[in-house]
């Protein structure tokens, strides 16, 4: 029998999936941006305010449409809460482009342990008003 992860296993393990999460998007890695949320997984609003995209198919779409290396991600002040085989996070988002900040924001997560690996089933971004 596997063991149990314990809480800090799983806090690193989501600290570890934001890390992945920007470097995909700003690397231009569509397929490991897609492969962090779960199948049905939702992006709220594509983080613009329009259409919610849904399904890893969509995401997958959605990363090879953005602009690569112009751009660096910065996710912030992690505060995880985990219950079982769900969590959620509450945090903050910096984009740079060159040394000047062209957004920021709240992100809420909410994640969904599958087969023993942690996936983003609804992000949600909130940007600073400007």
């Amino acid at each position: 029998m596997p063991a149990v992860p314990s809480l800090a296993d799983d806090r690193d393990a989501i600290r570890d999936l934001y890390a992945r999460y920007v470097l995909s998007l700003d690397t231009g890695d569509a397929a490991t941006f897609a492969s962090l949320y779960a199948e049905d997984g939702v992006f709220v609003g594509g983080g613009t305010g329009g259409d919610d995209v849904v399904g890893r198919e969509a995401l997958l779409e959605f990363a090879a449409g953005l602009a690569v290396g112009s751009t660096h991600r910065l996710s912030l002040n992690h505060v995880i809460d985990v219950d079982g085989d769900t969590a959620g996070c509450r945090s903050s988002i910096v984009v740079l482009a060159g040394t000047a900040v062209v957004s920021a924001g709240r992100v809420h997560d909410e994640f969904r342990r599958v087969d023993g690996a942690w996936r983003i089933a609804r992000r949600t971004f909130t940007p600073d008003p400007s």
